[in-house]
């Protein structure tokens, strides 16, 4: 198979052995694309596992596009792909997001039945607080260009946007602060991962994920050399280590509850 690593297709990988019927739905970021998930794809489906990346509304071709969808729209395709999956019979599935696409990963885990959340570099507290005055700004602007939050060629090849709808800017917003208000209902497993050089995401926003979940299960990281671009930057490899690590555990966690149900009388 040729590897494309700048693309914003959505992809599909097929895994095979023991680990395809673990199916990894990967949910890109605001004015991002699957692109973002090109390299972690090609890495874990190498593992044998299935890979799964989403092209949401409005994303992918241009921001003209993206004016014309909002929260809504992003959340609905990301539930009609789960409820496909989970229709062919998956036996597991794990959403792994990134930034907004992070914030979708832990709603569709209040909503359905995951395996596991791996939130990469997900927005509770921004850098910014100029995202406050989109509210406003929306009925005078349409753009506004986007403050770049890691190196050229790391946003070159994520395929996102140079300038960001404002209304867009407000349903992510309000994404955040409903997902915010929500952590509690989080239940499956899950793994926060944040870059400690990140220009728009806090990174005190992976510790409070972390802190305000009820999952049982729960592990936090951070990369100390790594910008918003967590999945392309140069600690890549050893987040795509820890997301594997992260897995494993729960196939291991999962396979010693069905002992445990076993033998209960």
């Amino acid at each position: 198979m040729t590897r494309l690593y700048k693309s914003t297709e959505p992809f599909v990988f097929e895994g095979a052995g023991e680990t395809a019927s673990t199916e990894l739905l990967m949910i890109h970021g605001f004015t991002g694309s699957p692109s973002e998930f090109r390299r972690l794809g090609y890495y874990m489906n190498d593992l044998g596992y299935t890979v799964r990346a989403v092209l949401l509304p409005g994303h992918g071709t241009t921001p003209e596009d993206m004016i014309r969808t909002g929260w809504d729209d992003w959340w609905g395709h990301v539930l009609d792909t789960y409820d496909a999956i989970r229709d062919r019979e998956r036996k597991r599935i794990i959403a792994v997001g990134h930034s907004m696409g992070g914030l979708l990963a832990l709603k569709l885990s209040m909503d359905r039945k995951l395996d596991g959340v791996i939130s990469l570099a997900s927005p509770v507290f921004l850098t910014s607080r100029k995202t406050i005055l989109a509210v406003l700004l929306q009925f005078f602007i349409k753009y506004v260009d986007k403050k770049p939050t890691a190196a050229a060629h790391l946003l070159e090849e994520a395929c996102t946007y140079e300038k960001a709808p404002l209304p867009c800017v407000v349903a992510l917003r309000k994404l955040l602060k409903l997902v915010k208000s929500s952590l509690n209902q989080v239940k499956a497993p899950v793994m926060v991962a944040q870059g400690e050089r990140d220009g728009l995401v806090l990174p005190r926003s992976a510790e409070y994920i972390y802190g305000h979940v009820s999952s049982p299960f729960r592990e936090l990281a951070y990369y100390p050399k790594t910008s918003h671009a967590i999945l392309l930057d140069e600690e890549r490899d050893q987040v795509y280590e820890d997301i594997h690590r992260f897995i494993l555990k729960l196939e291991q966690l999962g396979a010693w509850e069905q002992a445990a149900a076993a033998c209960s009388p």
